[in-house]
């Protein structure tokens, strides 16, 4: 199919859907711009004594100044370590890095700029360090459960979700002029509150955003864009710095739209068919409708990359599993489908399979302590951030080996040193329960010798699996290199995403 009949049978499909320009449904966006932005990793974690870094940014593509939300996620519970707010001028780049507060491998992290944009509370010349005040006492949640040590906050994730378009004064103090904000003081008050409808209105997205993980004594750099989600509200979402909302969660309406491409014709046997699902959530005890609806565009039932642990070379490869929204369907003493494991202090360990196969294709599934045959009751997956560490020896280790998580499960793929691997969710209500909607409209459609075809199907459907991001990081060590001006190191490395099985019943 070429690419202007792709684009049109695309549209066609959405537009069969009732979704274009008639109902609000949050996606992933294809264009990777959004109104929420999800940054599946950062790191200051060492590894070969020599620390990570991670660098941020976000861009606003459009022409009006923005308010949005800057949350960092500490890895293992989704606690919050860090909330302040943001404000782009049109057009505006906001930079920032995460570095170690200190040496030592108990530091916390912390954030620091160079960037002029304004942003409540102001952040300090020597930046902000991460806290633990979200997890350091026991509560009724799950945060506090798996240790209460600054040492959580050096690995996670980051969400800048906006809030809404500013207008007016408002916008008028935010917006550059030479290079600066006009007067960033009128956004710096505790008493800053827009006006809806008169100094903001609701999310117009096209922000976009990059990660970036640098490591300069190992001669390492990755770097991957930011999922973007659009259509996530079409309300005004403001709120103060410190505020625990807006989160992913509070997706307006909770109707999501998924696209799933590659389905097979059942008359000719070719993966002609794209099917899109327009569905309708509600809440449940734990998760919100909302919630739900962000959990169906990132949920898959099988994460698949490539390997390569390359003896000559030294190579090794870590798998990055972020599940964006696993906070909200886990409680202490509590879970909700998809999930199935409870939270305790070695965190929610979620069942998988791990099979994979060489070049020649060859194939195993993995041995040890965490996978199959696999001891109960724990699993593999226990942190909302997870680091796969694919290794070719077995045992045990305390840190990945790319990018030294401690948040991490080591698997062994034997004497294969380079390939690819499947890694599939195996948990109880993954499998069979899954994520359900309330209602959706299911619209499939192909090519035949008239143009498209298709049917549209309106009944609720299952989403199985886990909603699930991110990417594998491979690294290379040749050891000293001559150069031109003597012996250069020769590391190098690479980042992948991630490819995906999607399942949707029926």
């Amino acid at each position: 199919m070429n690419t202007f009949k792709r684009k049109a049978l695309f549209t066609a499909v959405v537009a069969g859907l009732g979704v274009a320009g008639s109902a609000e449904a949050v996606y992933l966006s294809p264009n990777r711009t959004g109104q929420a932005l999800v940054y599946p990793y950062y790191t200051v974690q060492s590894a070969g004594n020599n620390s990570w870094n991670t660098y941020l940014s976000v861009v606003n593509t459009t022409t009006a100044a923005k308010a949005v939300k800057v949350r960092v996620l500490e890895g293992r519970t989704s606690a919050e370590v860090l909330d302040f707010n943001l404000y782009l001028s049109p057009n505006d780049v906001w930079t920032a890095a995460i570095v170690p507060s200190a040496s030592g491998d108990t530091a916390a992290g912390m954030l620091i700029t160079a960037d002029v944009s304004c942003t409540q509370p102001a952040i300090p010349t020597g930046g902000v360090v991460f806290r633990n005040f979200a997890y350091d006492t026991p509560t009724t949640t799950a945060d506090s459960m798996p240790g209460r040590g600054l040492e959580r906050t050096r690995e996670g994730y980051v969400e800048i979700l906006e809030m809404g378009r500013l207008a007016g004064p408002a916008a008028a103090a935010v917006t550059h002029s030479a290079g600066v904000p006009d007067d960033c003081s009128v956004v710096q008050t505790d008493t800053f509150a827009p006006v809806v409808g008169v100094d903001i209105f609701p999310p117009t997205g096209g922000l976009m955003g990059t990660g970036t993980l640098i490591n300069v004594n190992n001669g390492l750099d990755a770097t991957y864009k930011a999922d973007a989600l659009d259509g996530w509200s079409d309300l005004v979402n403001f709120s103060g710095s410190g505020f625990v909302t807006p989160n992913l969660a509070n997706a307006n309406p909770p109707v999501s739209l998924v696209i799933r491409s590659g389905d097979i014709d059942p008359a000719t046997g070719a993966s002609t068919l794209i099917t899109a699902y327009r569905s309708d959530f509600v809440g449940g005890v734990l998760a919100s409708a909302g919630a739900r609806a962000v959990a169906s565009v990132f949920m898959h039932n099988a994460v698949m990359n490539e390997y390569v642990l390359d003896a000559a070379t030294a190579s090794a490869t870590d798998w990055v599993l972020t599940q964006p929204v696993k906070n909200q369907f886990v409680r202490t003493g509590a879970t909700e489908t998809p999930y199935t494991a409870l939270a305790t202090s070695a965190g929610s360990c979620e069942f998988i399979s791990f099979t994979f196969f060489d070049r020649e294709e060859r194939f195993a599934t993995a041995a040890g302590g965490d996978f199959s045959p696999r001891p109960a009751p724990t699993g593999s997956l226990c942190w909302e951030s997870t680091v796969l560490s694919i290794r070719n020896v077995a045992g045990s280790v305390a840190a990945s080996e790319v990018l030294g998580s401690r948040n991490m499960t080591n698997v062994s793929v034997s004497t294969f040193q380079n390939g690819w691997a499947r890694l599939s969710f195996t948990g109880t209500n993954a499998t069979t329960t899954g994520l359900p909607s309330v209602g959706a409209t299911r619209t499939s459609l192909g090519t035949d010798a008239t143009g498209f075809a298709g049917t549209v199907v309106a009944s609720p459907v299952t989403f199985l699996g886990l909603p699930v991001t991110g990417f594998m990081v491979r690294t290379f060590q040749n050891g000293g290199l001559t150069c031109a001006a003597g012996t250069c190191q020769g590391n190098y490395g690479g980042l992948f995403s991630h490819s995906y099985q999607t399942t949707i019943t029926p």
